[in-house]
């Protein structure tokens, strides 16, 4: 009885596996159980052809699109900066030195048209005349100074009113001045005690200042004033 059984199960199952097998299923599978997913149905040549056919159609119906030319970027334009000349580099030349005594003429005399001899010769009785005031300051011989000043200084330092004026713009005070001799004593020599004169200016051809030289100015300690062919020491008025 048993292998009857066996045997009608195992024909029903060789006979439903094909209608099983066409769903995707296995002739095994019991109720609730999922199609196998792997199944493909398979499509009937003549519904295939078809489908063939209508894509062609489609594909035959939808315009190509044209390939648009690929545009060109404007190159870029690199500009070339021209190269610069290198500069030769001037170096001044130094001039040419003069001779000491040359120099000395040309910063004495200026503009003015004096000539090397005169300057020379003048120079010569100005720096003379420097010295003996030197011995004279020294000894405070007032009245031999008397003999080096001319006449227009004496007379207008002999003055009260100017010897007041003076006064009043001396540095230390106290100090009177009520004669020609007290400004000789403590204006005009000690103003002139350590002078290093060792040259002279031109004003014009017969008034000239004595100065000692510095880098950036000139220190005026004399004025000299040429009367009748004589230098003579001259006191500027105030």
């Amino acid at each position: 009885m048993k292998r009857k059984i066996f045997a009608s199960i195992f024909a029903i199952s060789i006979l439903t596996t094909p209608i099983f097998a066409k769903q995707g299923m296995s002739a095994w599978s019991g109720p609730g159980e999922v199609a196998n997913p792997d199944y493909v149905p398979r499509i009937p040549k003549a519904q295939r052809e078809k489908q063939a056919e209508q894509k062609k159609e489609e594909t035959a119906a939808t315009p190509a699109k044209k390939e648009e030319p690929k545009k060109e970027e404007p190159k870029k334009e690199v500009k070339v900066e021209p190269v610069k000349k290198e500069e030769p580099k001037v170096e001044k030349k130094a001039e040419p030195k003069v001779e000491q005594k040359n120099d000395e003429y040309s910063r004495s005399v200026g503009n003015l048209n004096i000539s090397k001899d005169d300057f020379e010769a003048d120079k010569k009785a100005i720096m003379a005349m420097i010295s003996e005031l030197d011995t004279i300051m020294k000894d405070k011989a007032y009245k031999k100074w008397l003999g080096y000043v001319d006449s227009e200084s004496t007379e207008y330092w002999s003055k009260s009113s100017t010897l007041k004026k003076a006064q009043a713009r001396m540095p230390i005070k106290g100090l009177q001045l009520k004669t020609l001799e007290d400004y000789f004593k403590y204006v005009f020599v000690p103003a002139r005690q350590k002078s290093k004169i060792t040259e002279i200016r031109y004003e014009s051809a017969t008034y000239v200042k004595a100065v000692e030289v510095q880098e950036e100015q000139d220190l005026v300690y004399y004025y000299f004033k040429k009367n009748n062919g004589k230098w003579l020491v001259h006191i500027p008025p105030l």
